[in-house]
């Protein structure tokens, strides 16, 4: 059977973190782009790592809402485990 712990679902918020800051860093990036001067810092490439800054931001967003959705549903199992279902 398999088992899911706390320590995983807890390593999750990591991943949803991350593509959380990958998708603001890009609505800033394209902002800047587009003229916003506040966000000047933004404009070369947003601190984003490479491989982000290749993907559009609708891509970001998918990612983000998996990321969102897995561990929601990773939380969800662990609790049905504790409870015995």
């Amino acid at each position: 059977m398999f088992t899911i712990t706390q320590e995983q679902v807890d390593s999750l918020e990591t991943w949803v973190e991350n593509r959380k800051e990958a998708y603001v860093r890009m609505g800033f990036h394209l902002a800047a782009k587009a003229g916003a001067t506040q966000l000047v810092d933004y404009a070369i490439d947003g601190g984003l790592k490479s491989e982000d800054l290749q993907k559009s931001i609708f891509k970001l967003k998918e990612e983000l809402e998996l990321a969102e959705l897995f561990h929601k549903d990773a939380r969800t199992m662990l609790n049905a485990g504790r409870q015995g279902g």
